[in-house]
């Protein structure tokens, strides 16, 4: 492992991620629940809500601090590989990995994410491909399908993270203080997918979605 860790010294000697990670856990009152469900070795995925540009920062405050080395940001290639400062400072702190939101050519839109798996990474997504407007789950892409067809051994931890859209709404220009509870469940279960057989992917990712949506506290 080591391909997708970021290898500056900033990175490697935790310059800004630590006193980050201190401050978000700090300020949002950060709440953590179900991290024994994450596996100690070995590639997993992270399926979580999206309602906040904040959310990656929580997800990596809240994991312990050996395990944020193994953990790499799936981010959209256009927003967060589209200017310099942003695409540094998201790898130092996030390792983050590019994914188009719109397929094109005869790339494969997932290849980096697929990488990661197979060189161990755990690998933080968010399914529904974009921000949440309205606070309500949106429904997940194919691509959780696919990687599920493709990793069929590799767990899917789903997430749900409650309060970072009041933490960091959309236009804002700077975060409020408020309580944020971030909930790791159990892998989903889910029916087996088939490479060959996108009509699966989409059957497993409605699953993962339902395994991320019995999280959302009821209260």
């Amino acid at each position: 492992m080591g391909l997708y860790t970021s290898r500056h010294p900033i990175a490697r000697l935790e310059l800004v991620s630590w006193p980050l990670m201190a401050f978000v856990r700090f300020y949002c009152r950060l709440r953590v629940e179900g991290l024994e469900h994450i596996p100690q070795s070995g590639a997993f995925i992270l399926a979580v809500n999206h309602s906040s540009h904040a959310d990656t920062a929580v997800i990596f405050a809240a994991l312990a601090r050996p395990m944020r080395k193994r953990v790499v940001a799936a981010a959209a290639q256009d927003y967060f590989f589209d200017n310099g400062l942003r695409q540094f400072a998201s790898r130092l702190l996030f390792n983050t990995i590019p994914v188009p939101r719109t397929a094109f050519g005869s790339s494969d839109p997932l290849r980096h994410v697929v990488r990661a798996l197979r060189e161990g990474y755990g690998v933080l997504l968010f399914p529904e491909g974009t921000r949440s407007q309205n606070g309500e789950l949106g429904p997940f892409r194919g691509g959780i399908g696919r990687l599920a067809a493709e990793f069929p051994n590799v767990p899917i931890i789903p997430v749900w993270l409650e309060g970072t859209a009041r933490v960091l709404p959309k236009n804002a220009s700077f975060p409020r203080p408020v309580r944020v509870r971030a909930r790791f469940g159990a892998p989903a279960q889910h029916a087996p997918a088939r490479l060959d057989d996108k009509a699966s992917w989409r059957v497993a990712a409605a699953q993962v979605r339902e395994a991320v949506m019995r999280l959302r506290p009821t209260s």
